[in-house]
């Protein structure tokens, strides 16, 4: 068994080895021939549109010294006679390496500069004949124009003088071929580079992935003794191997997110179930202690049952809610007018309860946001400051812009510059310090208002809310004298 064991795992390792550095060297591969055919692709453009500004300059030359005249003339009178004309330019302009130049009166050679490299003056008849074909009066023609084994980029010129009646014109050629070949050297040298680079990497990445693979061993023995159904075992982290370490340390922090989510959905289940015990218990006791003959009996227990289903309908729709969340689709973004808003929450706010409502909108201008979602987390606490204050007693609502404060700053993972910041302050009975986080939580009441009705989800809704829209909920309270609290709603990142 032993023998038949390790060539499994060595076949096992090695194919992971070689999966790994073939990945690596075609994706290397890939990059350098990406980057060299961009690189000298580029080159090849830049060297066209060079050529290209070349031939054009030297026809702008010949222009502005025909118009500018002999350097001796005291007025800058144009010059009158085309071989003068080509003379001047010749003597300013002189060709250089891989360039040709040829001037013609009447079809007729004027100058033709001479050189090794500039094949012009090897083959003058083919020359000729070539720009007999392309020229056009009173235009410049550029063409590409192979002579011999030169590859040229040509520009043919048609020249005229008013005081000359003869006509000129001239050829201007760059050896495109010659420059274009020093490119390719440098292809041939950057594709020998690039191999040699390859190889290098594929030899030093065997090496080194076998080493670094190797200690994964010790790793997967680890977290395979996590059970699924316990997640408080961890992976024992070896100081000594820091590669190791630093992923078990990873590793263990995701089980401890894990361990956290799970711990929380599962007092999420228990408080649902433990809410939604209770009205089906008095659902059952008021079914079963009625008096079937009794008229009235069978109405007060219809009345106390539909109360109850009412409730629990309540408490789905809120755990629904919470459970929508945490999808990408639970806030819809667009732009929301804030003083519209502010007016909207202004006339659904003293529908609620007998009290003096008192809306202040300062805040102007739009917001990205999602209206209904905040008219329905501000309204959830509007309910909340009517249900724990006196009948007539003042609620104030506000909106303004507002800088963000220490507190805020702590709670939200992407400050920004300012805030449209939803306030709801009331004079109730407030909410004593140690339970102002509690209140937030799922299901989590006041131990000094609990026998105010409420399924203990609307807090948790509007910080849902809150969030959803990348801001949170602060509150601020002093007990007996009442409770404020603020919605900040990001508005410039």
């Amino acid at each position: 068994m032993p023998q038949s064991t390790t060539p499994r795992r060595i076949g096992r390792s090695w194919s992971v080895r070689v999966r790994v550095i073939s990945l690596v060297l075609v994706m290397l591969t890939l990059g350098l021939v990406v980057a060299g055919v961009v690189t000298f692709a580029v080159q090849f453009n830049q060297l066209n549109d060079r050529i290209e500004s070349e031939l054009e300059q030297e026809v702008s030359e010949i222009r502005g010294i025909a118009t500018g005249g002999p350097p001796d003339s005291a007025e800058n009178v144009p010059y009158q006679d085309l071989y003068a004309l080509f003379e001047a330019y010749l003597t300013v302009s002189v060709p250089g390496d891989h360039e040709s130049m040829l001037t013609l009166i009447d079809g007729s050679t004027a100058f033709i500069p001479g050189g090794s490299e500039r094949p012009f003056e090897l083959n003058v008849p083919a020359v000729k004949q070539e720009v007999e074909r392309l020229h056009e009066p009173g235009r410049a023609v550029i063409t590409d124009f192979a002579l011999d084994d030169h590859d040229l980029r040509m520009v043919v010129a048609s020249v005229s003088l008013p005081g000359d009646d003869r006509e000129g014109i001239a050829v201007i050629a760059i050896d495109a071929g010659a420059q274009r070949g020093q490119i390719w050297a440098q292809v041939g040298t950057y594709a020998l580079v690039a191999l040699g680079t390859v190889l290098v990497t594929g030899a030093t990445g065997y090496v080194v992935t076998g080493r670094l693979l190797r200690p994964l061993t010790d790793l997967s023995k680890a977290t395979a003794t996590i059970d699924t159904e316990d997640l408080t075992q961890r992976v024992e982290i070896r100081a000594a191997d820091n590669d190791v370490a630093q992923l078990a340390h990873t590793f263990n922090q995701m089980l401890d997110r894990l361990e956290a989510g799970v711990a929380d959905q599962r007092q999420f289940l228990d408080d649902a179930a433990h809410e939604l015990r209770t009205p089906l218990t008095i659902i059952r006791g008021n079914l079963e202690l009625m008096e079937v003959g009794d008229a009235e009996d069978v109405d007060q227990t219809r009345d106390l049952v539909l109360d109850e289903l009412d409730r629990m309908k309540r408490l789905v729709d809120d755990l629904l809610l919470l459970a929508k969340s945490q999808r990408p689709d639970f806030v819809e973004f667009a732009p929301v007018d804030v003083q519209a808003l502010g007016h909207d929450l202004q006339d659904r706010a003293h529908m609620l309860a007998d009290r003096e409502w008192d809306t202040l909108v300062n805040a102007t201008g739009t917001i990205l946001a999602d209206r209904q979602r905040l008219q329905q987390a501000v309204i959830q606490l509007a309910a909340n400051a009517a249900k724990f204050s006196e009948a007539g007693s003042r609620i104030e609502l506000r909106v303004d812009w507002a800088q963000p404060t220490d507190k805020v700053l702590e709670q939200v993972q992407t400050p920004a510059r300012r805030y449209l910041v939803l306030t709801v302050r009331d004079n109730g009975a407030g909410i004593e310090p140690e339970e102002a986080e509690r209140i937030f939580e799922r299901f989590g009441r006041s131990e000094h208002h609990r026998s105010v009705d409420g399924s203990g989800l609307g807090l948790p809704i509007v910080v849902a809310i809150a969030q959803g829209h990348r801001g949170t909920v602060t509150l601020d309270s002093t007990p007996g004298l009442g409770s404020t609290f603020r919605m900040w709603i990001p508005g410039e990142m």
